[in-house]
């Protein structure tokens, strides 16, 4: 029974020394920035590894940037009296009424600009083309 007592006290003691701080050792001089601690003393830092520290963004030259660049042109300003056929077709008529002659029909997406109103028909034109008639509003989007 003394054994183990002696055998715990022992075991006790080793952890006690080699958890205990040592007076031997005591911490490198700070070197001055550039160099590095090695045993011998401070010394150049090596040279960084290559791509660091990583390239900075270069800002886009004027005119460019999120949306645009070569071949993009900024969305064409708003114009509320550009509308679309909202039917699947609408028939132009040749004057404000359901009776008046047809001049021709759209299909559904076709952009027209409202250029004149009479009650519930609007008169208007297909950009970019001749085409021109009547038509009840409430068949364009709104």
């Amino acid at each position: 029974m003394n054994t183990k007592i002696i055998l715990a006290l022992l075991a006790a003691l080793t952890c006690a020394a080699l958890l205990a701080p040592q007076s031997g050792l005591t911490q490198p001089p700070p070197c001055p920035p550039g160099m590095v601690w090695t045993p011998g003393g401070c010394r150049p830092a090596p040279p960084p590894p290559p791509g660091y520290p990583p390239p900075r963004p270069v800002p886009p030259p004027p005119g460019y940037g999120p949306g645009y660049g070569p071949g993009y042109a900024p969305a064409p300003p708003y114009d509320p009296n550009i509308k679309q056929v909202a039917r699947r077709y609408v028939t132009l008529h040749s004057c404000p009424g359901e009776a008046c002659p047809p001049v021709t029909s759209l299909s559904r997406g076709t952009p027209v600009r409202i250029l004149s109103w009479e009650g519930p028909f609007v008169f208007v034109r297909v950009p970019d083309s001749r085409i021109e008639g009547w038509v009840k509003r409430n068949r364009l989007t709104p």
